[in-house]
């Protein structure tokens, strides 16, 4: 009996998935890359030497680079986070993931505190793609964690609609389409 029990519960494990998938597309959201570091952009950037690009991905250098700048302009020093918040997400279906983050969640200007802060709001979100070979900004949204971002279904010259679900339960969904080079704000929905 242990035999058929033993053939038997794979096959009825199978069928069980195959009959609860009901052929919807999953929902893809955003991602945090757990290996980035924007502590290891500032140190790379001090002491003139390459990055690792899993800990400092380009796109984060670039606006670690810009940062110091407004930040020594200001009087202070840049600090970078030990643990990055950066999350990625393919926008465009081209399997290369876009990446988003804000300045405020990664490095602080020592000396300057308010400088990169929002106040008492989440601070937006820049998204980044790579086009020709250079990070380019494409947007902004707010949202405090990854899983409130989501590929929408409608799609405008192969980038699909962001939907940001920044409350509990959803009460109110924010969507973002592309339009022309960038994403722009759409509507809000129940």
């Amino acid at each position: 009996m242990t035999t058929i029990v033993r053939l038997l519960l794979p096959a009825a494990l199978f069928l069980g998935a195959v009959l609860a998938f009901d052929g919807a597309a999953q929902t893809v959201h955003a991602t945090k890359l757990t290996s980035v570091s924007p502590e290891h952009c500032v140190a790379t950037l001090e002491r003139r030497v390459a990055a690792d690009p899993l800990r400092c991905p380009s796109a984060l250098r670039e606006a670690v680079i810009q940062a110091s700048a407004t930040c020594r302009q200001a009087g202070g020093t840049l600090t970078g986070a030990a643990e990055g918040n950066v999350w990625a997400i393919d926008v465009n279906g081209d399997r290369r993931n876009e990446l988003a983050f804000s300045l405020a969640d990664n490095m602080t200007c020592t000396g300057v505190y308010n400088l990169f802060a929002c106040g008492s709001l989440t601070c937006p979100k820049s998204l980044y793609e790579l086009r020709d070979g250079a990070w380019k900004a494409i947007g902004s949204f707010s949202a405090d964690t990854p899983e409130q971002l989501t590929l929408g279904s409608a799609e405008i010259a192969r980038h699909r609609s962001l939907v940001v679900c920044s409350q509990p339960r959803c009460a109110e969904r924010r969507v973002y389409e592309w339009q022309d080079m960038s994403y722009e704000p759409a509507r809000a929905s129940p």
